[in-house]
């Protein structure tokens, strides 16, 4: 009896479940005997709480997957995002984030919790294991198969292992254990609000940026209503705690009381007066409030090695400048488009069975960082250079800001329109 092909994917994040759903279609198309096995560190299907931004050729990938349907029902559709002085609450311009007969597809904003549910939603139809409460602890490999081992000392072998776990990926501590995480010296604080008076908010449409002098405010709807469930997250520079533990960052985290009069402080101080409508929304905040610092990878082209290869934020984490759902997909779905290619190459003429012992995944891995490398670098680059610029460099620096607001939209403008068109779909693998 022929052993089953057997993927290994580790991490229940975007990446990781489009990768389940995309190989069961290329597998089952195709007549291989495999079997999908996805683990995830958490403890049940629940993520940070949060709202994130879908763009329009990341819209498109999820229709490709199955699941846009539910996601448009639940989300909030966004064209435009404002650009707002908070010293005048005056705009300054906006960024186009949808255009359908641009793009195919305008954005779409959406709970992350509601992202992961559809996808969980497609796996469960397609018969695949998610196993939750697994913390992978190391990967032994050898030339025919890989073996995760976990904490309860289970080990699970399999043919290949794709690693989608996250920033702090396990994977990537087991195949590049020198490119660590760093701080970006910036901390995300966020939650969901339903206003008392939506009508006073300075949002004309869907989603506004304030421009501020230390960090960024997003005020952004995340239903169809747009009168509940508005999502805020401000961005400060916030210190390293001592203990640079998860354990340090979460004492920061819990002190739900202090991280609110901290954001307070810095976007409804004396100064911004006119911010008085933003401190109403903290005071009315009842939700769960979420703090994230934010991290980033050194950029690197070893994403892979032996039966092992990483994706998503895994291989390239970056600060959030709206592209983190699209290139967790993209990567998925290149690897996929990869994985067909290689499996047709081997396909009997004869018998049309396909020995996937064949396949040197070395090369398929070397082919994936080749493709993606330098759409990922330039994002990677993007989002670096836009969070550095909410670092604090004084007052002038800011109103020079809101001077000159109009170059950065023009020049970020042509970066998106870039970005939002690209379909990985149609990608060259020559």
């Amino acid at each position: 009896m022929t052993t089953p092909f057997h993927v290994l994917i580790i991490g229940a994040g975007t990446s990781g479940l489009a990768s389940a759903i995309l190989l069961h279609r290329t597998l089952t198309a195709r007549s291989v005997p495999f079997q999908i096995s996805v683990f995830e560190l958490r403890s049940g299907p629940a993520t940070l709480g949060g709202a994130v931004n879908v763009t329009p050729n990341a819209v498109k990938l999820l229709d490709h997957l199955g699941v846009l349907k539910p996601l448009e029902i639940a989300g909030c559709t966004v064209k435009t995002i404002e650009i707002i002085s908070s010293r005048s609450l005056k705009p300054l311009g906006g960024i186009t984030f949808g255009d359908v007969d641009r793009y195919g597809a305008n954005s779409l904003r959406i709970a992350r919790k509601d992202l992961q549910v559809a996808l969980l939603s497609e796996v469960e139809k397609c018969g695949i294991r998610v196993s939750f409460s697994e913390k992978l602890e190391s990967v032994e490999q050898t030339q025919d198969y890989v073996q995760a081992i976990f904490a309860d000392g289970t080990r699970v072998t399999g043919n290949i292992l794709i690693g989608c776990d996250g920033t702090h990926s396990a994977v990537r501590g087991c195949i590049d254990p020198d490119r660590k995480p760093v701080y970006t010296g910036l901390s995300n604080t966020y939650s969901y609000v339903n206003p008392k008076d939506p009508s006073v908010l300075p949002i004309k449409d869907t989603s506004a940026i304030f421009q501020c002098r230390v960090g960024s405010l997003l005020l952004t709807w995340s239903t169809p209503s747009r009168t509940e469930r508005l999502f805020w997250a401000a961005v400060m520079e916030i210190a390293a705690p001592e203990d640079l533990s998860k354990d340090g960052w979460r004492s920061m985290g819990d002190d739900v009381a202090k991280m609110k009069n901290r954001v307070k402080e810095t976007y409804c101080s004396e100064k911004d007066p006119q911010m008085g409508f933003f401190a109403d929304l903290l005071e009315a905040t009842e939700d769960d409030i979420f703090f994230y610092p934010v991290w980033k990878l050194d950029m690197s082209e070893k994403w892979w090695e032996g039966r092992c290869v990483l994706l998503g934020d895994a291989a390239h984490a970056m600060p959030p400048l709206a592209q983190g759902v699209g290139l967790a997909l993209d990567d998925a779905v290149m690897l996929d488009r990869l994985v067909q290619g290689e499996m047709d190459k081997r396909k009997d003429s004869d018998t049309g069975t396909i020995d996937t012992k064949d396949i040197v995944w070395d090369n398929v891995w070397k082919k994936l960082v080749e493709i993606r490398i330098s759409r990922v670098r330039k994002d990677y680059d993007r989002a670096v250079g836009g969070f550095e610029g909410l670092k604090d460099k004084g007052w002038f620096a800011a109103m020079l800001k809101d001077w000159i607001v109009w170059l950065y939209l023009w020049i970020i403008g042509v970066k998106f329109d870039e970005a939002f068109k690209y379909d990985v779909l149609k990608e060259p693998l020559v």
